[in-house]
């Protein structure tokens, strides 16, 4: 059973060795200037923003910790960076509020359904709740 096992681990070793010594693929050319300004910087997206705008209605909770999560971690963020806060969210606001506005602003641009859940929330907040300053 060893061996097998030992057989085995060989097998995708090699494998991989292999494939990591293949040329890599030719890179397709730049796009023209104007498309480079408009594309979104890349980011890690496991959550999107349609799979978020739909928990909205099916977990309300998860879509809550989830949607003050990215909230928190952004301000929080920029207070440790010594930046201005983006938004700002009344006193009084609920937690619940809070989210439900994310979800409103997530159903509201279908569009942007394919990105990063936490970065449409963002753009969210800064239009329901703009800074005085």
């Amino acid at each position: 059973m060893r061996r097998i096992a030992t057989t085995a681990m060989a097998a995708i070793l090699a494998a991989g060795t292999a494939h990591a010594q293949q040329p890599a693929p030719r890179q397709a050319q730049r796009p023209p200037a104007q498309a480079q300004r408009l594309a979104a910087p890349a980011v890690p997206t496991r959550v999107t923003a349609r799979t978020l705008a739909g928990l909205g209605s099916q977990d309300r909770s998860a879509c809550l910790t989830y949607v003050l999560g990215a909230v928190d971690a952004y301000a929080s963020a920029l207070v440790a960076a010594g930046r201005p806060q983006a938004f700002c969210i009344p006193k009084g606001t609920t937690n619940d509020q809070v989210a439900q506005t994310a979800v409103a602003y997530l159903r509201a641009h279908p569009e942007e359904g394919a990105l990063n859940a936490a970065l449409v929330i963002l753009a969210g907040m800064r239009t329901s709740y703009p800074c005085g300053y």
